[in-house]
């Protein structure tokens, strides 16, 4: 008799425990996820920051906490994530009464791109781990990852070579109506050149400085297809490292540069496109678009950068004498090369990099007659 009561008595209290979990497990609940960090360069630690809050007199001795990002985010701890097409965390916790527990989880940036969290699932049991319990609750944290740099000694002849074509063509068309400063005579000097009151003034030759009659800009063409049969990831990836170098140095320089490309925009699902622009903010907005880009569903088009960019009907300054055109691109298309070369008919000096594997033969250098090509080699990575 006492063991039918004993047993009766523990069905009454698993059915109401069970029955007031149900209802009251959720009150006062809460969890909050959020990168420390809003952007980081590839191969560097970020960290996530997790919060969970029991507001209320229940303890939840197990509470699971679930989320999923992008596999590329491997946390440095070998625990509680699985990772197949996304990184599964899965963390457990036992939540005392008016509790909050805080973790910092760390984890390294493998690869460039735009990181988000929108939602994380709640799991508790009820004393007897015989119900469970769900709860799905949004979270909004992301995250950029800005593309690597290019090795800067390798990037410097070709850098050096695009600097000097626009400060060339700067200094052969200058404002006469704007004068930027005074500096001493030099042979080269012309007569009329000469300031003579800076002249009476000091005694020795001046002459006036005058300020380019418009400013130059660079724009890249980035085209993340390869010739190849299969998807080269690693020319794509290098490709996608050499623009944001090269776009970082201009404009450090105080050279405007914009942005048009093939690949396309996780966020916007249209071709990436960036218009003419300087400045930090640029810089930021560049390397944001870099990282956002997706490597599949790129346009085939030869010419896309004329017929499938934005730019063509978007951006003024694109067809301009006042523009160099850097193509960044490892596909040896003589199509492409045509297409390239008659956009660049009027812009001699401007630049094409072409990432290409050891040992692949070099195609296109016939085909190109009013741009500068640069073989870039990509090493294997047998890691």
């Amino acid at each position: 008799m006492k063991l039918i009561v004993a047993a009766a008595v523990a069905w009454l209290v698993w059915l109401l425990s069970g029955s007031f979990l149900k209802k009251f497990w959720e009150k006062g609940l809460a969890v909050s996820l959020s990168f420390t960090h809003s952007q980081v360069t590839e191969g560097q630690q970020a960290s996530l920051k997790e919060i969970i809050t029991n507001s209320k007199f229940l303890p939840l001795p197990v509470l699971h906490v679930k989320f999923q990002m992008g596999k590329e985010l491997v946390f440095t701890d070998s625990e509680n994530f699985k990772i197949t097409d996304q990184n599964y965390r899965s963390d457990i916790f036992s939540c005392m009464p008016w509790q909050e527990i805080r973790r910092t989880l760390t984890f390294v940036c493998t690869k460039r791109g735009y990181y988000s969290i929108r939602q994380a699932d709640l799991i508790s049991y009820d004393l007897f781990l015989f119900s469970r319990f769900v709860s799905h609750r949004p979270v909004d944290t992301a995250m950029y990852v800005y593309p690597a740099p290019a090795d800067p000694m390798r990037l410097a002849l070709p850098l050096r070579d695009l600097l000097g074509q626009v400060l060339t063509r700067q200094a052969l068309l200058r404002d006469p109506f704007e004068m930027q400063s005074i500096r001493p005579y030099q042979s080269f000097d012309t007569y009329r050149d000469i300031n003579w009151k800076a002249t009476a003034r000091t005694g020795n030759l001046k002459v006036n400085v005058y300020a380019p009659t418009s400013s130059w800009q660079v724009t890249f063409l980035l085209d993340i297809n390869s010739d190849l049969i299969w998807k080269d990831h690693g020319l794509t990836e290098e490709a996608i490292r050499l623009c944001g170098s090269m776009a970082g140095q201009l404009l450090d320089k105080g050279i405007p540069v914009s942005l048009h490309t093939n690949g396309i925009d996780c966020l916007s699902r249209q071709p990436g496109f960036l218009k003419n622009g300087a400045g930090p903010d640029h810089w930021r907005s560049v390397m944001e678009l870099l990282a956002r880009i997706l490597t599949e569903g790129a346009c085939e088009s030869p010419d896309w950068f004329l017929s499938g960019s934005p730019a063509a009907s978007t951006d003024p300054g694109f067809f301009s004498d006042t523009t160099l055109y850097v193509l960044i691109s490892p596909k040896q298309w003589e199509s492409l090369a045509a297409s390239y070369d008659s956009l660049c008919l009027h812009s001699p000096g401007s630049q094409w990099i072409l990432p290409m594997r050891p040992g692949d033969p070099l195609r296109i250098s016939e085909h190109i007659k009013y741009a500068k090509l640069f073989p870039w080699e990509v090493p294997y990575d047998y890691s």
